[in-house]
């Protein structure tokens, strides 16, 4: 306890709390001390910006922050936003911190948004109806329509200078542009001159396997923060689809992974952190934009059931973090495209109760469908469907309604008064580095906080001094450059959706113009151990062959990536990397296989080596995250944000036809009992293990809490992430258990444990009912908490008493009259899913 509050004056605008190394609020309960890490040894630690007694201490991602450490009494308000009971002190700053230290054991681990610049959606509405009147129908239609592409060989190109979409500012009335571009994970740099001076941050893909709202919320503000330095007012994304197909190429630039309840969760923290800026957020691909094959004219043909169960989830959740705006797909659904399909923009307006403004994909709009839903044609359409002539003979109710929602979006979003600039007059922020030291450290720690370690036979991992002097570093994949579709060498600019190894193609390319490639940081790390670095850079099996008979442990390095408008042409990393992995394994016993992967992939070598870990293109600090991770620097935390196939017929492909029949219903992933899995959804090991308590049930406001405690058994400090799945009763008709919570720990030092907790809304414990049309409450289910789909530790089962559900999940409240008692393990318990079940007593 800060012993003389009254001395510290309150900074005059906070936006950070004190946060451990993946960005949680660290509560201070008045039970016994133990450090975490310890403070003397930062570089930025200061001894006197606390005072002695303090029950947290902290320190700053740089020295120059101006940070406080509050007590109860100073900040109230504060202590009552991090709930925790008998919380002793809160660190308030106008910056983000690194770190927390010398706390006292955490009784509650909560998860704070950025404060919001955005204003209420009445306000906003309220302004923008005002707007609409003193408009013609021409400024309206320059709301409504896109500008910047020119027509060029045949097609169109983008006009220097511009974003990658805009809008007509409307000088008369004080309406700027609107300044759109790609895309989720980084400012893309279309113009060569520019590459470098953005952060080629991980994918979303890779952030989904974090499992970690806190770190995607961080990571959202700081991506955030860029594209308002560049000057744009927003940001094409967070792609929000459910995996359905593993060969879809861009499976890489969604952050749902194969799991509704993990995509709702995590792009809520993005949309949050996005528009804690004064930058609109356009979540996409409205809807069921699963693969890319065929995707102009293929329809998705698919059930109520399956829509509101798998594929709507994250959707519903970035609408009630208060998204701005979204972005229809090419395909169609049932029959009609997405930008025209009346029944599928009336469920995101009228059912989910989206407030924004849609907009098109670029060149997705196939009507001049404004009375079906569509709000803003993207990136104008040459055959003018929202032309002036086109809006006169439209429903001017509808026109109106259009207009209104793309300005409450930017009303809300303060784009009025904060717009930087307008096309082609914005040189100088497209030009501006607004990449930063400390976003370059935070893309390195969330990359290697994103790394899956699939198997780790005999403890190779972590490489230590005393074990290991020659480390082999092989194959082309370890130094491979990053890929510029614009620039020189590119045989004329080359692909536009070519990928790399570090971030996929297409619209969702970053460049990686300050890149650090595995081997690069591999070999960095080992010099300061004292180890020797063997480097065979290249897929050539006689090298490799001579590598690795050097070496203590050979690193062997694979990639494959994806890109926008094809799907992959397999699973495998092809011919020459399974030879190179399987000659390796038989010159060295200690072989550890690095994939950097853009999706699912087969894994027919798995047995032939000790050690696999995975990273989701992981941007330009990919090299550097992986040492951090080999050489124990950090635990590997990440989870599988979908399945490991054993093979390719154990996946869903895409489909060759017009119509494509989501047959499978919501066997999805890890839901299809069919499918054999070589790494179940959800696993990732780490360097400790951890152990289960009996979980309890109780009653907590409308919702219903389950408390687990978990403990470190290992011999080093770490994380885990505990996760629940429900089994639903056979009239639900649910093919497996769902995932329908998850609770990443805090750092526990070996002997540690903490209590996880899992709040159920009266959503997760109902299910959708076809012939009702809405959801509807479960009589009773059973709970199963475990490290993956598959590996189960303990479970219950939960009786609730209805509730009055609403339809939808917009809106629910009732208590549950609940019992919950420990059942008794059964290995066939989960069967029908292939799931095992360990109880840990």
């Amino acid at each position: 306890r800060d012993p003389n509050p009254t001395a510290l004056s309150p900074p005059t605008m906070s936006t950070g709390v004190c946060r451990s190394t993946a960005g949680l609020l660290l509560a201070a309960a008045a039970v016994r001390a133990f450090d975490l890490d310890p403070c003397s040894g930062k570089p930025t630690y200061a001894a006197e910006r606390c005072a002695a007694g303090s029950a947290v201490a902290c320190w700053s991602r740089d020295p120059e922050t101006a940070w406080k450490c509050w007590s109860r009494s100073w900040a109230p308000a504060w202590s009552r936003l991090s709930g925790a009971a008998g919380a002793d002190a809160e660190c308030i700053a106008h910056g983000g911190f690194d770190g927390a230290c010398t706390l006292e054991t955490p009784n509650k681990f909560d998860q704070l948004a950025p404060p919001s610049r955005q204003l209420d959606w009445s306000e906003a509405r309220q302004k923008a109806e005002a707007m609409v009147k003193r408009m013609t129908l021409q400024e309206k239609g320059r709301l409504m329509n896109g500008v910047g592409w020119a027509p060029a060989n045949g097609w169109y190109d983008l006009q220097k200078w511009w974003y990658v979409g805009n809008t007509e500012p409307i000088h008369r009335l004080g309406i700027p542009s609107l300044n759109l571009q790609d895309a989720s994970a980084g400012f893309r740099e279309y113009w060569s001159e520019n590459v470098g001076t953005a952060t080629a941050w991980p994918s979303l893909l890779s952030m989904a396997s974090t499992w970690d709202p806190v770190a995607v919320r961080d990571y959202a503000v700081a991506v955030g923060a860029e594209f308002v330095g560049k000057g744009a007012n927003a940001l094409l994304g967070p792609g929000l689809n459910v995996q359905r197909v593993a060969k879809n190429g861009r499976n890489f630039e969604y952050l749902s992974g194969e799991d509704p309840k993990l995509g709702a969760v995590l792009g809520a923290a993005y949309v949050e952190g996005v528009q804690s800026h004064d930058l609109i957020a356009v979540m996409k691909h409205w809807v069921l934009n699963n693969q890319e094959t065929h995707r102009g004219s293929e329809s998705s043909d698919i059930d109520e059931k399956t829509l509101w169960e798998i594929y709507y989830p994250p959707f519903q959740a970035a609408v009630d973090a208060g998204a701005d705006a979204a972005m229809c797909g090419y395909n169609k659904v049932n029959g009609h495209y997405d930008c025209e399909n009346s029944e599928q923009l009336g469920v995101l307006k009228r059912d989910m109760g989206f407030r924004g403004f849609v907009e098109s994909d670029w060149w997705a709009t196939h009507s001049s469908s404004i009375s079906q839903g569509l709000d803003q044609d993207m990136p104008g359409s040459p055959r003018d469907y929202f032309s002036d002539g086109a809006l006169a003979r439209a429903d001017q109710d509808a026109v109106n309604e259009a207009a209104t929602r793309i300005l409450s979006a930017m009303y809300r979003a303060n784009v009025m008064d904060n717009t930087k600039c307008s096309p082609p007059h914005c040189e100088e922020y497209m030009g501006k580095n607004v990449s930063t030291p400390k976003h370059v450290a935070l893309a390195r720690k969330l990359a290697e906080a994103s790394i899956v370690m699939l198997k780790n036979e005999g403890e190779v991992l972590p490489l230590g001094a005393s074990a290991v002097k020659k480390i082999a570093v092989i194959g082309g994949a370890a130094d491979a450059k990053a890929y510029n579709p614009n620039g020189a060498g590119q045989g004329g600019g080359g692909a536009w959706n070519t990928g790399d190894f570090y971030s996929g193609g297409g619209s969702g390319h970053m460049v990686s113009g300050n890149l650090v490639t595995p081997l690069a940081g591999i070999r960095r790390r080992a010099e300061a151990e004292g180890m020797e670095v063997i480097a065979s850079a290249t897929n050539d099996i006689g090298a490799a062959e001579h590598a690795a008979s050097h070496a203590d442990v050979a690193i062997v390095v694979v990639g494959t990536t994806s890109g926008e408008a094809d799907d992959r042409k397999s699973l495998s990393f092809g011919s020459d990397s399974e030879r190179l992995i399987r000659a390796v394994a038989g010159k060295c016993d200690k072989v550890v296989v690095i994939m950097e992967v853009c999706g699912p992939v087969v894994m027919p070598w798995r047995g032939d080596v000790p050690a696999i870990l995975a990273m989701f293109l992981g941007g330009q600090e990919a090299g550097n995250a992986w040492a951090g991770v080999l050489f124990g620097d950090s635990s590997p935390t990440g989870r599988l944000p979908m399945t490991m196939p054993e093979t390719e017929a154990d996946t869903i492909s895409p489909g060759w036809g017009d119509d494509v029949r989501y047959s499978e219903g919501m066997a999805v992933g890890y839901r299809n009992p069919r499918f054999r899995a070589a790494f179940p959804f959800g696993h990732g090991l780490g360097y400790a293990d951890f152990e289960y308590s009996e979980p309890e049930a109780f009653e907590c406001g409308d919702d219903m809490c389950v408390k687990v405690k978990v403990k470190n058994t290992g011999k080093v400090t770490s994380r885990t992430v505990a996760q629940l799945y429900i089994r639903f009763p056979p009239e639900a008709e649910h093919p497996a258990p769902d995932l329908k919570g998850f609770y990443r720990t805090p750092p526990l030092v070996p002997g540690a444990s903490v209590l996880a907790e899992f709040r159920l809304t009266p959503r997760d414990l109902s299910y959708f009912d076809a012939g009702a049309h809405s959801f509807v409450p479960a009589a009773s289910s059973e709970a199963f908490i475990g490290e993956s789909s598959a590996d189960i530790r303990t479970q219950l089962r939960l009786d609730m008493a209805s509730g009055p559900f609403l339809p939808f999940g917009l809106a629910g409240a009732g208590g549950f009259g609940v019992l919950a008692a420990a059942v008794a393990a059964a290995a066939g318990a989960l069967a029908c899913a292939g799931v095992g079940v360990v109880v840990a007593r």
